[in-house]
């Protein structure tokens, strides 16, 4: 399976307009984005496991690899890590009862897609897998 698929679910969820299905559709956004940044990762030999400390590196590592668009893609991506985490877990947030908001929050897990499947492919891949190298090798001094 591949993780961009949890985004159609998102896009069904959605348009349920009720707040559990809100809720569930940024969970599965972000997942949909995060799913597909740790599977090029993981094809450019990084790895970070499956617990909670592998989001906040995938964002480290995406964040530092020296590419404007990847930058811009891991923030967006830590900031939908954000919604995801209030989404799941802050029932008293009031921010998951608009249906437009939320297919913002889609259309940025979309582009965040789109970045890394742009990436997944040469010449770019290359590009990546050195500005990653070079993170790594830095902070491993």
């Amino acid at each position: 399976m591949e993780g961009k698929a949890f985004l159609e679910i998102a896009q069904q969820l959605v348009q349920k307009r009720t707040e559990p299905a809100l809720r569930s559709a940024i969970s599965r956004a972000y997942y949909a984005a995060y799913n597909c940044c740790i599977q090029l990762l993981g094809e450019l030999g990084f790895r970070f496991g499956q617990h909670a400390p592998a989001h906040e590196k995938v964002y480290q590592y995406l964040r530092n690899a020296g590419i404007i668009e990847i930058q811009d893609a891991a923030d967006i991506l830590n900031r939908l890590r954000r919604r995801r985490n209030s989404a799941d877990y802050d029932m008293t947030s009031i921010e998951f009862q608009n249906h437009i908001v939320c297919q913002l929050d889609l259309a940025k897990a979309q582009a965040i897609i789109l970045q890394i499947e742009k990436y997944s492919h040469e010449p770019f891949r290359t590009q990546l897998r050195n500005g990653l190298n070079n993170y790594h090798a830095k902070i491993n001094h």
